[in-house]
């Protein structure tokens, strides 16, 4: 079998909302599009007031209305559709993994190979519900193929579900990638964030960073949570709202570091943006991100601790080490990162499954 007699059905959210596994649903299908592949989806996004509102409460009924209209449309999509694989992106949620783990078996139920691909740090979303271990080990043993974002998510499968897997890392397009080199600043003048703007993301630490670098300007682009409005904040830190990629693109070429306290990641979008135009990234060492910038991109910091940042900050004053870190970071990306990369190797997954 080659590629282009493959039939591929994804089960993932496409925007809006605008998040990270939309984008990644994006970015599949432009790919497939361009290449011939011959793929279809049942779209899993969202509906009612968490698509329109960040962190809104679930509502149990547009919950129940999700499931039932994504079943239908999956069985519908593999009676006509008839796809050899189906590719599941689950973000591992207490009542979302319910909702998959009803979806895969009804993917084996029609005997097509099943491949998992957990959008999440594992342990961070289930590890506190019993109802999400358990149906995390079913939905493990039932897939034929299971796809993590991280060593830690890896791990965490392996002993909790007893499942092997395979790390698939988010990818970019090379048209985002910075060509040449970055050029480094003398002094720090700009920091940046990109994400959603709440108290997850580590947005209150970096309020208090800000404070105590009065010379240096923070810009955090992105939605604002409504916890963050109203806070107070220094006159040297700016919100920037949401940006279209472009936008993105250009606050960090002009920016010196990428900052990104957060709690919680299963492979940081906005971190690989940062580390594609070269910008050092100080970040938290959660999901992929030692992954991905190792011990030579940047500086980790601890959760929630404003001091480490302000000291990760200070080591990095020495522009020289910038410089180091943000080469490094430009040749792992081109290297391991580009959407060429992670699509070709999700097809050759692909092909042996279905050749087995």
């Amino acid at each position: 079998m080659t590629k282009n007699s493959l039939k591929i059905l994804l089960i993932s959210p496409l925007p809006p909302p605008a998040g990270g596994i939309a984008s990644w649903t994006k970015q599949y299908i432009e790919w497939s599009n361009n290449h011939d592949l011959n793929i279809d989806i049942v779209n899993t996004a969202v509906i009612g007031k968490r698509a329109e509102i960040i962190n809104s409460k679930t509502k149990i009924s547009d919950e129940l209305k999700r499931t039932k209209d994504i079943i239908r449309e999956l069985k519908k999509k593999i009676i006509d559709f008839k796809p050899q694989i189906i590719h599941l992106n689950t973000p591992c949620g207490k009542l979302g993994i319910i909702r998959d783990y009803l979806c895969a078996r009804i993917a084996k139920k029609h005997d097509v190979k099943l491949f998992i691909h957990y959008r999440c740090n594992i342990s961070d979303q289930v590890r506190k519900s019993r109802i999400s271990r358990y149906f995390l080990k079913k939905i493990a043993n039932i897939a034929d193929i299971n796809l993590v974002l991280n060593t830690s998510s890896k791990e965490y499968l392996k002993s909790e579900a007893n499942s092997c897997s395979i790390k698939i890392a988010n990818f970019i397009d090379k048209t985002f990638i910075l060509q040449g080199s970055k050029q480094i600043s003398d002094k720090i003048k700009t920091i940046s964030f990109v994400g959603h703007i709440q108290r997850t993301k580590g947005i209150f630490e970096i309020i208090d960073v800000a404070r105590g670098f009065p010379e240096i300007t923070f810009k955090l682009a992105g939605p604002i949570a409504n916890e963050i409005k109203e806070i107070d904040k220094p006159s040297n830190l700016v919100f920037m709202g949401p940006l279209i990629k472009q936008e993105v693109r250009e606050l960090l070429i002009d920016s010196d570091i990428f900052l990104f306290p957060s709690y919680t990641e299963g492979f940081a979008n906005a971190m690989l943006e940062a580390m594609s135009v070269g910008l050092p990234i100080i970040s938290t060492p959660v999901g992929a991100n030692i992954d991905m910038i190792e011990s030579m991109g940047g500086v980790i910091v601890e959760v929630g601790d404003s001091l480490s940042i302000i000291d990760a900050i200070e080591k990095m004053k020495n522009s020289n080490d910038r410089s180091k870190m943000s080469e490094w970071n430009l040749n792992k990306v081109k290297s391991e990162y580009t959407t060429e990369n992670g699509m070709s190797k999700l097809i050759s997954l692909y092909l042996k499954e279905v050749d087995k």
